[in-house]
């Protein structure tokens, strides 16, 4: 009868390692498709491209967001998984979202000027006259 217990001890102990080790190399993938992000942005500036300071750069349908330097670079604070959408904003010019791929560690984006028309008051010479009645 000993040797039966001691059978069935020595298949549970190698059924929990095999576990361990089958978590232990699937949680090791899922972290290998964690992508680490750096890029550039720039944009039109006066007919020649440049890059943008202060661009922000931000998860879609997330908090975590980041804004380029000086030269216009960014490395996003927050490892992404294949799918995710980086946005691209800067004031005066169209967004533009980006999908990450297994291949998108570095980025260039180029975005364009956004066409903002001002309206300002019509050229007139009549005085204003008010519609209140008077009091």
């Amino acid at each position: 009868m000993k040797t039966t217990k001691t059978l069935t001890l020595q298949k549970s102990t190698f059924t929990l390692l095999s576990l361990f080790f089958a978590l232990f190399f699937f949680s090791s993938i899922a972290q290998a498709q964690e992508i680490t992000v750096k890029g550039i942005v720039k944009g039109n500036v006066e007919t020649e491209i440049e890059p943008l300071m202060e661009a922000s750069v931000y998860l879609k349908g997330t908090n975590f967001a980041t804004t380029t330097n000086k030269k216009g670079e960014f490395t996003f604070p927050k490892k992404l998984k294949k799918g995710d959408i980086l946005v691209f904003s800067y004031l005066g010019y169209i967004k533009k979202q980006i999908k990450i791929s297994e291949k998108s560690t570095f980025i260039t984006v180029v975005l364009k000027e956004e066409s903002i028309e001002m309206l300002g008051a019509l050229n007139s010479n009549k005085r204003y006259k008010s519609k209140r009645p008077k009091q």
